[in-house]
């Protein structure tokens, strides 16, 4: 596990004795957006390259000791090129 409460890989997740709160953390993520409509499938236009992604995980504390679990679908923006990709 990183500091902080984070997890760096998804079989330190899905391996561990909490992995049904893990799981029921990644599929609130992608509820959520699908909720706010903040994607959706599309055709990759031709000549185009798909950007990787990767799922972020984090167990917070909260001050009642409640446990959050928290997984956060994130694109590696970095992978784009100015003048190519963005305007």
């Amino acid at each position: 596990m990183a500091d902080a409460g984070e997890l760096e890989h998804f079989a330190e997740v899905i391996e561990g004795n909490e992995s049904i709160k893990w799981e029921l953390a990644m599929e609130y993520e992608i509820k959520s957006l699908q909720k706010n409509k903040t994607w959706s499938l599309t055709k990759l236009p031709e000549g185009k390259k798909v950007l990787q992604n990767m799922q972020a995980y984090r167990l917070k504390e909260e001050p009642n000791d409640i446990k959050r679990y928290k997984a956060r679908l994130v694109v590696k923006g970095f992978q784009q090129k100015h003048g190519i990709d963005f305007t």
